[in-house]
């Protein structure tokens, strides 16, 4: 019998629907759409020169990932949050990071530990410019944790909140100061892990996504 010829596998392109989501999702983390405005398949669709339906069906991804709200018979907004709101996204994070952090350091600490002190090394001069800078450093810090965890259902979970973490951190963190502040608690997240400490890893790391909720919060006792 003929041996059976080895296939590689097949990569299917990227939906345009998922194509566009990327794209609004960017414009939503970025400020580009603002957090409760109203959006129009019409005004997109030219935008973006596409057609309406991988719009709608876009605006449906995104609103699984509770990014957008559609409101039957009113129109599709970018979603907002107020304090209660802010507060169990952060809850829900850290329910979902220090787990993956355990989960992770079970798997492979050593690789771990190398990917994450390779994102500190990589965002070092990008915490030096700004704020806008650093976004993708920080983002990217969080989610090598998240994946090392190698578990599909915890890696999608947190997918679907990774969208509105993000626009929440590109608000809050502004200054060069919490730029600052962040990359310290990266560092030492890491060095805890580094020394064998997994406990107060962990607890820096929930400690540490808490931190938009308690700066939203000081604004508004301030105001």
């Amino acid at each position: 019998m003929a041996e059976a010829q080895a296939f590689a596998p097949l990569h299917r392109p990227r939906s345009l629907a998922v194509l566009l989501a990327d794209q609004i999702r960017e414009m939503i983390v970025t400020g580009t759409l603002a957090l409760g405005e109203q959006l129009s398949e019409n005004t997109i669709a030219d935008q973006l020169g596409v057609s309406r339906t991988p719009v709608r069906d876009a605006f449906a991804r995104l609103q699984a990932e509770r990014l957008v709200e559609i409101r039957p018979q009113r129109g599709t907004f970018v979603f907002h949050y107020d304090e209660t709101e802010l507060r169990e996204i952060c809850e829900l994070r850290e329910v979902l990071e220090t787990g993956a952090l355990r989960v992770a350091l079970g798997r492979d600490r050593a690789a771990l530990q190398a990917a994450l002190w390779a994102q500190v090394e990589a965002a070092e001069q990008a915490a030096d410019r700004s704020a806008r800078a650093y976004q993708a450093y920080d983002t990217a810090f969080h989610e090598t944790l998240v994946a090392a965890s190698d578990n599909r259902e915890l890696r999608e979970a947190y997918a679907r909140i990774s969208g509105r973490v993000r626009a929440v951190r590109f608000r809050l963190t502004s200054t060069v100061e919490q730029v600052a502040t962040s990359q310290r608690r990266h560092r030492e997240i890491v060095t805890a892990m580094a020394d064998g400490d997994d406990t107060a890893a962990t607890a820096l790391l929930g400690e540490h996504v808490y931190s938009a909720w308690r700066f939203f919060k000081e604004r508004l006792d301030a105001a």
